[in-house]
């Protein structure tokens, strides 16, 4: 089988075994044999040597309440300033993320009014969709952060919910 990882495009051969990534629902997997699962396109090939959570919006409500468990909103300032952010969340734009984790604890602790999070510490990632969180859970997972997830639905998801 080959793969191509830009576009996480699959080309098979005739009568080749197909391993499906980013299923968006649990009820397709009784419908077929999947021997190994990856949800990333650097896995793809099901090795399953990197951890990828993907965090649902109930889960997130209840990792709100837990004071040892630091959500970061991923997006611009100027996505901020218009929309606000999740409660409870810091904010550090994409591009920074991995920079401010490099602050020493009593600058972190200063800047953003939280512990700084150590490698094994839980982290929940947001932006407005899904998908510059992803980039950074996966940077963040090849820094050595274990338990990294991405809250998918996002601002977008966190919005529609509130109105609900």
């Amino acid at each position: 089988m080959h793969l191509n990882k830009s576009y996480c495009v699959m080309k098979t051969i005739w009568n080749t075994k197909l391993y499906l990534s980013c299923l968006q629902s649990d009820s397709l997997l009784k419908f077929i044999d999947i021997k190994k699962f990856s949800t990333n396109c650097d896995n793809m090939d099901g090795s399953g040597d990197k951890k990828s959570f993907i965090l649902s919006y109930e889960e997130l409500l209840q990792a709100q309440k837990n004071n040892n468990v630091l959500i970061i909103d991923v997006r611009e300032q100027k996505e901020i300033n218009e929309t606000g952010k999740l409660p409870g969340s810091i904010h550090i734009p994409m591009g920074t993320v991995a920079n401010m984790l490099n602050l020493m604890d009593d600058q972190f602790k200063k800047q953003f009014e939280k512990s700084k999070p150590n490698k094994d510490s839980k982290i929940i990632l947001s932006c407005k969709s899904g998908m510059r969180s992803a980039a950074v859970q996966q940077e963040l997972q090849k820094l050595g952060y274990q338990n990294v997830y991405n809250y998918a639905g996002g601002w977008s998801e966190w919005e529609n919910k509130q109105k609900c």
